[in-house]
């Protein structure tokens, strides 16, 4: 990591959640449904501009989850979200149009993720190579399976697309020198002066990436859907075997999970949070439950 990056900003969204049974998460103490919001970022850079992370629900998805086999997936997780709550046209009520961002970092191509991606034609979009062959190449009931809609993707998204390699990221050597295991975490510096660094999160889904970033004040590693909700990191529950149906890799994603605690032991100043875990709602300044 470059000592004294660039300084950037941050702010996080909510578009639209879906709802599962809470064991699933947790399931040891999972009681009734719970809630998985869809937060998306916005980050403000002050020489590359604009990019948001992620882009949460739109009601593309509630169209497209009518039809077979679409409508297993709105089965398996029913959705809500309104129009007032897409990342567009919260981006509009802070005056920016889709023309105004200088680019699209996809964590993964599951449709609560990327919902909201046809609303931002034509800009750069950068995601994990393993992530766009998958999505581009499954079908029918396999993309179902691999939690894709594929009428929610740009069909223009090879010629769009930058791409993050295996080999273009690095070891995180504060990791691998301060503890052993399965401590490593891989990061890739995204623009070169150590200000937002792209990090493999392998397991959840094909090529999930995370994101941290450096601000004034502190580190924000937002981990995606490395984990559903940080105090069953803490307390090392895994979720439901179940999951097994749907994550592309369960071993990798226990690797990563190992990977995570760690991380929290080196970093404990470090804010790190879950696209889907409530407490990450607490930095949310518009949203209300």
């Amino acid at each position: 990591m470059v000592s004294n990056p660039t300084t950037v900003s941050y702010r996080l969204f909510a578009s639209g959640y879906c709802t599962a049974h809470d064991w699933i998460v947790d399931p040891k103490n999972g009681r009734g449904k719970a809630l998985f919001y869809a937060v998306w970022l916005l980050i403000d850079h002050p020489r590359h501009g604009l990019y948001v992370f992620d882009t949460g629900y739109s009601p593309r998805f509630l169209e497209a989850t009518r039809h077979f086999p679409d409508k297993f997936y709105g089965w398996a997780t029913p959705a809500f979200i309104q129009k007032e709550e897409t990342a567009m046209a919260q981006l509009a009520q802070a005056g920016i149009k889709p023309s105004d961002l200088s680019g699209m970092i996809i964590s993964h191509f599951h449709a609560d993720h990327v919902a909201g991606m046809l609303d931002f034609p034509k800009i750069p979009v950068i995601c994990h190579s393993a992530a766009m062959e998958q999505v581009l190449s499954v079908k029918g009931f396999g993309a179902v399976r691999h939690g894709i809609v594929k009428t929610l993707i740009p069909t223009d998204l090879r010629e769009r697309a930058r791409v993050i390699t295996e080999d273009s990221v690095v070891a995180d050597k504060a990791l691998m020198q301060n503890l052993d295991g399965p401590s490593s975490l891989q990061f890739q510096d995204l623009f070169g002066d150590g200000s937002v660094e792209l990090a493999q999160l392998p397991g959840h889904a094909r090529g999930q990436l995370g994101i941290r970033i450096h601000t004034a004040d502190h580190t924000l590693f937002f981990a995606t859907d490395a984990a559903w909700r940080k105090s069953t990191l803490e307390a090392g529950i895994l979720p439901s075997p179940t999951v097994k149906l749907f994550f592309d890799d369960w071993a990798a994603y226990k690797t990563t999970f190992s990977a995570l605690r760690n991380y929290q032991q080196v970093f404990p100043m470090h804010r790190l949070l879950f696209t889907h875990c409530p407490e990450t709602l607490n930095y949310i300044t518009s949203f209300h439950p």
